[in-house]
């Protein structure tokens, strides 16, 4: 190994930081956070560099196990798979030098080897499944052709699969070759593996699971007609199925007496990947936001943790387990964009009274869907910060399988009704609504007295879209542009139009029956046209609407051009989009433009040239922005400026290039990544245009398109949004008149008055 993986004093001083950044919090509002009684602390430990990955991680009397792939040459990538064991605490880390891969691959093959699963029994034996897919080529006699061209000759030789006990130095104690159970399968993979309390073998592979004695003869199989996700150990010794039936995810228990499935245990509709339990929970399962674990005796759904609350990032986090003294167990992947380096750290979460950590004041985060990079962020921020930390609430976790809109509904009501956080995520909130309630602050204030920051410093017309009245109400990482593009022989020169010009073009094109594509009916064209339009009709600061001109009719009498619905089963309404517009049966598309490289695919779908027209409207002016993570400072908040450091970070060059794949709004990254489109060399112009389906070879881009996407940028008048409130009155108006019940003036005459109604109650 090039490198000891002991940092006990590194290890020793994070594990300082973490207890005081996790910190206990002074209450300074009354709808602060409420702490709770107990808080799981982390303790990191990094795995050296030679590590590219960590599967199947088992724990047995204080010893670690698992598997990892080490590549032996980048070029190739040729790997090889080795068994390593480590103390919990992250010392004595070693290889199982007794341990040699058991598989033979038939004589010149050549094909891909690994260690599936590694599951340790109840003396301490390492079981492992081992699998190879082997083929070679039949080639000629003298053949001198190119190495691509050896695949014409390809030979598949079939797949090997052995389950192997070890002792756990390597040694092996027992092999059982399980290869015939593959035989006739056209598709043979092992998904997963576990042995229950009786030493029985259950095997996971492709739509069956195979149960086998501990010889390696079959006992029965059960044919799912789905994929196997995972075989679980339960706490009474019998081994569960988890992943899709007809119902949906299941765990269920396997019989082996009864040769069947046995009984199911009930899950949560947040159950996403479920765990091995121990000690009161009969399994545990991540929802992405917090560990639960299900009560052994009640079946009742218990939080554990909240992954954010234990500064945990979670880019790659797996191998969760319960160890037998009720610490918790995992590990996480980190990779780093700038760098493209991958890291592996193994974290030992401990259970610590809330009540014993050092006091910081805590600022509340809410929002609907936490987004992954102001996830890590967060943590980021609540491991270095002494004096604050960020507590998140996400409202998403009160959605239900019948309702995923009753999250953002909750934190809507909760702010209307002065249940205020100190920072909001807007991204999917009427937003417009709270800056006429003036429940935001204006952060160009914030922007203005900050040391580090002028208003030039960013993409000024990307703020300048997001403004209301003239403040800023919400400032955000990154954007893309929405627009509606299309030649500009067909659509007209120059960007923008109103619905009279937009309809002239649609009747001078009488071919084109599908003109913006195949797949919108009459409601998604309404609801996309009013969610990118939405400045057009409402004015939140002056509490107007207007639904009632001309304009908003006409729209509604185009939208009754699509159909009510699409068949998505009906195969021949299936097109491709380049035939549709080579033949002009589509003569525009809307799209989000969110790359520079997505100015060349567009422009060579489109023969050559392009225009960004946008959206009719009475404007001219149909371009609007769509933000991902907006983020904003609540009036209320008695801590704006340390609010105001922990969103500004997101502002800076060097985060915004490592952690956002849109546009930045920093002038300085969004500058660098223009210069990086003008300036792709012969590798990288080869890599932007390998494997692309549509052909397109891929160049640096000119002078003259970083202007005309300028100038699309410059030209955004308003940002997406979106109110459900809204929306429904306006989708349950139109649809009297796309029934044939009224004219489309009738509706927007009757939009216009509830809508009215509406504005002046949330106002």
């Amino acid at each position: 190994m090039k490198k000891n993986i002991l940092r006990l004093l590194a290890a020793l001083m994070a594990m300082t930081l973490l207890v005081a950044t996790l910190a206990g919090c002074r209450k300074d509002q009354d709808n602060a956070y409420v702490p709770p009684e107990f808080v799981y602390v982390p303790e990191f430990t990094t795995l050296p560099d030679d590590i590219a990955d960590i599967r199947n991680l088992s724990y047995y009397d204080g010893k670690l196990f698992f598997s990892s792939q080490i590549i032996l040459d980048e070029e190739t990538w040729t790997t090889e798979t080795r068994l390593y064991s480590m103390d919990v605490d992250g010392t004595n880390f070693a290889e199982l030098a007794n341990y040699s891969f058991g598989l033979t691959p038939p004589n010149s093959a050549e094909g891909y080897t690994d260690i599936v699963s590694l599951t340790v029994d109840s003396s301490g034996a390492l079981w492992i499944t081992e699998t190879g897919s082997f083929y070679t080529f039949d080639l000629p006699e003298n053949f001198e052709g190119e190495d691509y061209e050896r695949w014409e000759f390809y030979q598949d030789l079939g797949t090997l699969v052995s389950v192997r006990k070890l002792d756990n130095t390597g040694n092996e104690l027992l092999t059982v070759d399980i290869s015939s159970i593959s035989t006739g399968s056209d598709y043979f993979y092992v998904s997963a593996f576990n042995i229950d309390g009786d030493g029985n073998i259950y095997i996971g592979a492709s739509e069956n699971i195979y149960v086998l004695n501990n010889t390696g003869n079959v006992l029965f199989k059960l044919d799912l007609g789905n994929w196997v996700d995972q075989l679980v150990r339960m706490p009474d010794d019998t081994v569960a199925f988890f992943g899709w039936m007809e119902e949906g995810y299941v765990l269920r228990k396997i019989d082996p007496a009864a040769r069947n499935w046995g009984a199911t245990v009930e899950l949560p509709h947040n159950a996403y990947s479920i765990y091995q339990g121990g000690g009161d929970y009969s399994i545990i399962f991540n929802d992405n936001t917090s560990l639960f674990g299900i009560d052994a005796n009640t079946n009742e759904s218990i939080r554990l943790l909240n992954w954010i609350e234990s500064n945990v990032m979670l880019e790659g986090l797996g191998n969760i387990n319960i160890l037998p003294d009720g610490r918790i167990m995992c590990t996480n992947q980190t990779w780093d964009r700038i760098t493209g380096d991958y890291s592996f750290e193994l974290i030992i979460l401990t259970k610590t009274p809330y009540s014993d950590l050092p006091e910081r004041i805590v600022l509340t985060f809410a929002t609907v869907w936490l987004d992954w990079g102001l996830r890590s962020h967060i943590v980021q921020f609540n491991r270095s910060n002494p004096e604050y930390r960020i507590h998140v609430i996400d409202y998403s976790e009160f959605n239900t399988e019948d309702d995923w809109q009753v999250g953002q509904r909750r934190l809507s009501t909760d702010i209307i009704s002065g249940k205020v956080p100190d920072i909001l995520d807007v991204s999917s909130l009427p937003f417009k609504q709270y800056v006429a309630r003036d429940l935001l602050e204006d952060l160009y204030p914030f922007i203005d007295s900050d040391q580090d920051f002028n208003r030039s410093d960013f993409v000024e017309s990307a703020f300048r879209a997001a403004e209301m009245d003239g403040g800023l109400y919400r400032v955000f990482p990154s954007f893309s542009v929405n627009t509606l593009i299309g030649h500009p022989s067909v659509l007209g020169e120059g960007m923008g139009w109103n619905m009279d010009e937009f309809k002239a073009v649609l009747d001078a094109n009488p071919q084109a029956d599908m003109p913006l594509g195949q797949w919108f009916t009459k409601d998604n064209f309404l609801q996309t046209v009013i969610m990118l339009g939405m400045d057009e009709y409402v004015d939140w600061v002056a509490g107007e609407v207007h639904f009632d001109t001309g304009e908003f009719a006409q729209m509604l009498e185009f939208a009754n051009r699509f159909p009510d619905e699409i068949d998505y089963g009906d195969m021949d309404f299936y097109y491709e989009m380049d035939e549709l517009i080579a033949t002009g049966r589509q003569i525009m598309m809307p799209m989000g433009i969110s790359d520079f490289n997505q100015f060349q695919m567009f422009r060579a779908m489109f023969g050559g040239e392009i225009v960004f027209k946008g959206f009719p409207t009475e404007s001219r002016n149909g371009n609007s922005l769509y933000v991902y993570a907006g983020t904003s400072i609540t009036t209320r908040s008695p801590n704006k400026d340390a609010a105001w450091q922990f969103i500004r970070t997101t502002l800076l060059k060097d985060w915004q290039l490592a952690n956002v794949w849109d546009f930045p709004t920093n002038k300085a990254a969004f500058d660098e990544k223009v210069h990086d489109a003008m300036s792709m060399n012969e590798d990288e112009v080869h890599m932007a245009s390998w494997g692309r389906g549509d052909g397109i070879e891929m160049t640096s881009l000119t002078q003259d398109d970083i202007d005309q996407l300028m100038e699309l940028i410059d030209s955004t008048s308003g940002i997406a949004s979106q109110d459900e409130a809204l929306m429904n009155i306006i989708t349950e108006s139109a649809a009297d008149y796309f029934g044939g019940r009224g004219s489309a003036q009738d509706a927007a005459r009757i939009i216009q008055n509830r809508a009215t109604t509406y504005i002046n109650e949330q106002s």
